[in-house]
């Protein structure tokens, strides 16, 4: 999921350790959503945006579906079938 939370959290003035301090996450957490391999919960999305004074559509800019079905297809079957 694409997401500005490295330029938001930085905009602050947070470390990351701060960030995740502050919405009860570690360090390892804010860093896998910064660089997209861990999509968050909606409540953790919700608090993240909260702390930083962002809406959720800020920190996560929507992203059409046939762009997501793309993404999808672009995975190999074994992944779609075990982890979607």
């Amino acid at each position: 999921m694409n997401n500005r939370l490295t330029t938001l959290r930085e905009k602050v003035g947070w470390t990351v350790a701060e960030l995740a301090d502050c919405v009860g996450v570690t360090r390892a957490t804010i860093t896998a959503i910064e660089d997209g391999s861990y999509d968050p919960s909606l409540f953790l999305a919700y608090d993240i945006a909260e702390a930083l004074d962002e809406s959720v559509s800020d920190l996560f800019p929507p992203v059409s579906r046939r762009v997501r079905l793309e993404e999808l297809t672009e995975r190999p079957w074994y992944v779609r079938i075990f982890f979607d």
